[in-house]
């Protein structure tokens, strides 16, 4: 059965790479947006993580929108007044409630997100600092701007500040990487934000009492306390309707690929009478008919699935790393995303050989013969 595969995969060689091209854009399609929509899953639990916080205060408005502007070092409209900071701290089981006003200002010239907090984010996040009075600097904006443990950075926008930098951060992959941190009143006088805090990033001492502690956050005027992991599984909801649609236009490429192969094998039946003809008074039986040309579509749709995902693995090192959320995700691959795609190819296979293999069960011996 092999010898007879390969001779007739060679007789056709431009139908052969069209019917693999059009399986394998399906199957790359596939295989990108499995590994980015698990990538960006993975930085934005990565992301919320990084905050150290049981509880994020905000200030009335939409939650996740506060809570990725917050990530980003976006800017808002909506503030807290960090008169109410004292008012957090001496909630029952609070044990940090850490500060927090973002924006974006000029550091040396290039425009970077500004983190202004006080020493309590140091515990958040496990600085290893024992004050806070010069800038905090994530390692990708250190490497970006050269700077060094010492350096004298410039950060201006509505105001001027002129400060050392205290510390340089490790990798973390994350957002933080971008950051420069602040002490909160540097920050606030260069953003213009004197008084008013984007966010309250709350630790508790008892994990067991957070949604107590919560709703009597919540329950202040004019913020609203939400759990990191609430605003996670919003976030990936939203995530996963996006999804769907883009699984839905993968879904329609693969219809195509089903359509190409099955359209490839049933002109493969016609030019294959006589062959067919020939097996069958050789004593070829109408199953072995039927599982050759089974045979020969689903290897096809393999070879198609391999190439998709050697074409999709490709595509995810090339397309840009950011999200829709304005996240930093890299591709997450995993042996199921293979194992998926294959599948989904040989599916298409099977699929799209049962009625041309049906055909060429029904071809009448001693007509084909005539033909010769």
């Amino acid at each position: 059965m092999n010898w007879i595969l390969r001779a007739n995969l060679k007789r056709r060689k431009a139908r052969l790479a069209l019917t693999i091209g059009g399986i394998a854009v399906g199957v790359a399609t596939l295989f990108a947006l499995l590994s980015f929509s698990a990538g960006i899953a993975t930085a934005l639990e990565r992301e919320l993580d990084s905050l150290g916080a049981h509880i994020i205060v905000l200030p009335v408005g939409c939650p996740y929108s506060l809570t990725l502007a917050l990530m980003q070092g976006a800017d808002t409209i909506e503030y807290i007044d960090q008169a109410s900071l004292a008012d957090f701290r001496a909630v029952d089981n609070v044990e940090v409630a850490a500060p927090a006003v973002v924006g974006r200002a000029k550091v040396n010239g290039t425009l970077l997100p500004i983190y202004g907090t006080d020493i309590e984010t140091a515990a958040l996040k496990h600085w290893d600092l024992t004050t806070f009075d010069g800038a905090v600097v994530g390692s990708k904006a250190a490497a970006d701007l050269d700077l060094s443990v010492g350096d004298t950075i410039t950060v201006s926008l509505y105001a001027p500040l002129t400060i050392t930098v205290a510390k340089i951060l490790p990798v973390t992959g994350g957002r933080d990487d971008t950051f420069v941190f602040l002490p909160l009143a540097d920050a606030q006088r260069v953003l213009a934000l004197d008084g008013k805090l984007s966010a309250v990033l709350v630790r508790t001492s008892d994990v067991s009492r957070v949604s107590e502690t919560r709703s009597t956050l919540g329950h202040m005027m004019g913020v609203q306390a939400v759990p990191p992991n609430e605003v996670f599984d919003t976030l990936v909801g939203i995530l996963a309707t996006v999804r769907q649609t883009m699984i839905l236009i993968a879904g329609i490429a693969i219809a195509v690929g089903v359509f190409t192969t099955m359209n490839t094998m049933i002109m493969s039946v016609q030019e294959r009478r006589r062959d067919i003809g020939l097996l069958r008074a050789l004593g070829a039986t109408r199953r072995e008919v039927f599982n050759l040309f089974l045979y020969e579509s689903v290897t096809v749709s393999a070879i198609g699935g391999l190439v998709g995902l050697a074409a999709g693995y490709i595509a995810t090192l090339l397309l840009p790393r950011a999200s829709g959320l304005g996240l930093e995700a890299l591709p997450q691959y995993s042996l199921a995303f293979i194992g998926i795609c294959l599948g989904v190819a040989i599916a298409v296979g099977t699929v799209a050989a049962l009625y041309p293999a049906m055909l060429a069960t029904r071809v009448q011996p001693i007509r084909a013969l005539r033909e010769l």
